[in-house]
């Protein structure tokens, strides 16, 4: 199971390999069971600046291996 730190890391290098951006802002970070109950994911919420626009994301990460589940631009999980 992946800790906070290391989920960050998962996250920092999809942005950076997905979106060519290294500056982001979370804010939001939530573990738990996702949709099906089947299993452990860690959801994140972030903003980030592309081409001197802001836009939001959020993204749904395996907790166990770090593997992108979901990922969507101008949206952002509620709690």
């Amino acid at each position: 199971m992946l800790s906070f730190e290391e989920a960050v890391q998962k996250l920092t290098s999809h942005v950076k390999t997905a979106l060519k951006v290294e500056d982001f802002n979370i804010t939001l970070a939530k573990q738990e069971k996702d949709q099906t109950n089947s299993r452990e994911v860690w959801r994140f919420n972030f903003d980030f600046k592309e081409k001197e626009k802001n836009y939001q994301a959020m993204v749904e990460l395996d907790a166990d291996g770090g593997e992108v589940l979901l990922f969507k631009r101008d949206s952002q999980w509620r709690i």
